[in-house]
């Protein structure tokens, strides 16, 4: 879906997101965790990193602020994306935002994860993929790893399976120029990690 145009309704929404954006961000935090590989710590980087992608690209920043709060509210269930996207224009219905709005944050949402099997097809939506992306890779992208495979009690070698297996793979999937240029700066954060990883396990698997 094309972005909203600068219309006299658009420019109603952007006034009323300034008027609302505070308390939804509060009730967004109140699903999340502080901390954890999902956690509010991660929503926060998405917004930054959508905020910086966005403006790069020319993006409406209101609708992938939106966005990135909502992304990972459903969490845990089944095509998350999905049920994130509806959820959130549920609430942003309720809050008085024009249909074309809360669907363009929808249809941003529905689409950006990495195992949900949708192309996006806005701006909007490439950014907040291509944010949530990026967030899996470099520094931060291992320690959510390590993370993760704490939470689930996985061992060392699982790190390096995931990284492998997901990561190393997800700057070809960038839709932007910006994600692009940052995804080959966390890439090669990754690489190194990866080949340090790899060398230690081998040698602490070798009989002495």
């Amino acid at each position: 879906m094309a972005s909203p145009s600068r219309s006299a309704e658009l420019e109603r929404d952007i006034s009323l997101y300034k008027m609302v954006a505070a308390s939804l961000e509060g009730f967004c935090r109140g699903h999340f965790s502080e901390i954890g590989c999902h956690g509010w710590e991660h929503v926060q980087r998405v917004r930054v990193l959508c905020r910086r992608i966005g403006v790069e690209e020319g993006a409406l920043l209101e609708i992938l602020d939106l966005a990135a709060l909502f992304h990972d509210l459903k969490r845990g269930e089944d095509d998350h994306a999905k049920r994130s996207a509806e959820f959130a224009e549920q609430v942003l219905r309720s809050e008085g935002f024009s249909e074309g709005f809360l669907k363009a944050v929808g249809d941003a949402i529905a689409s950006h994860s990495y195992t949900c099997g949708r192309t996006p097809q806005s701006l909007e939506a490439k950014v907040l993929s291509d944010a949530d992306r990026l967030d899996a890779m470099g520094a931060i992208g291992i320690y959510r790893t390590v993370q993760y495979n704490l939470e689930r009690g996985y061992p060392a070698a699982r790190v390096a399976e995931h990284i492998s297996e997901k990561l190393l793979r997800l700057s070809g999937g960038m839709h932007t120029a910006t994600g692009r240029k940052m995804a080959k700066q966390r890439e090669a954060i990754l690489r190194l990690y990866m080949e340090s990883l790899l060398c230690e396990l081998r040698d602490s698997s070798s009989s002495t």
